[in-house]
């Protein structure tokens, strides 16, 4: 999984200011000043995530996020918002974006919102290399290395998103082969935050 993170935003201060608080954090970070920029980046360095504003002034007529992510369907989108663009970008979670930061009051959590998507990333990928080897080979009940041990919350939420990306996303269907309660399950999905993976289940 490539964790480059490519910054896209039309003003120049902006990016500057984004980019550098993100190599701080320890990210190889790449930089486009246009959606035309973005797109050869994205094709050609193949990034992990894009920081993108929720509109881009040589993109008017369409989002920035749905666009990128018609080039990349698995790639991470984390959205740049104005204050003015809160609704708009909460309304894309879910749909074309991972989560959104408002700028600039909120640049400080910039590394954690990164940190996290790329963490879902690699449970996705984590998750369905098993479900690959397991339709490929003899049934296996191991999450992880020989003699690791997680926190018991780690094997729940892969069970949980496992269950859910093989029934398609059928919480009624996963609540009865799981057999709990379909409150139960949406609570669980709301803990932990497996809306994010259904975007990319159905491309």
């Amino acid at each position: 999984m490539n964790h480059t993170i490519l910054v896209i935003h039309d003003d120049p201060a902006a990016l500057a200011r984004i980019g550098a608080r993100l190599e701080r954090g320890g990210h190889d970070v790449r930089r486009a000043r246009s959606a035309a920029e973005a797109r050869r980046v994205i094709l050609e360095e193949d990034p992990g995530i894009i920081l993108t504003p929720v509109c881009l002034s040589d993109l008017p007529a369409e989002r920035p996020a749905e666009h990128f992510r018609s080039l990349r369907k698995d790639i991470g989108v984390i959205l740049l918002a104005q204050g003015s663009e809160v609704d708009e970008a909460a309304s894309m979670l879910d749909r074309s974006a991972d989560d959104f930061v408002i700028t600039p009051m909120e640049e400080a959590r910039l590394v954690t919102a990164v940190d996290h998507v790329l963490e879902r990333q690699e449970l996705q990928s984590r998750l369905e290399d098993r479900h690959t080897t397991i339709s490929t080979s003899a049934p296996s009940t191991s999450f992880v290395q020989p003699g690791e041990i997680l926190h018991f919350a780690h094997y729940e939420r892969e069970i949980l998103l496992h269950a859910l990306l093989t029934t398609g996303w059928n919480v009624k269907e996963t609540a009865t082969r799981l057999k709990i309660g379909r409150a139960t399950l949406y609570r669980k999905i709301e803990r932990y935050d497996l809306r994010t993976y259904r975007h990319r289940d159905a491309g």
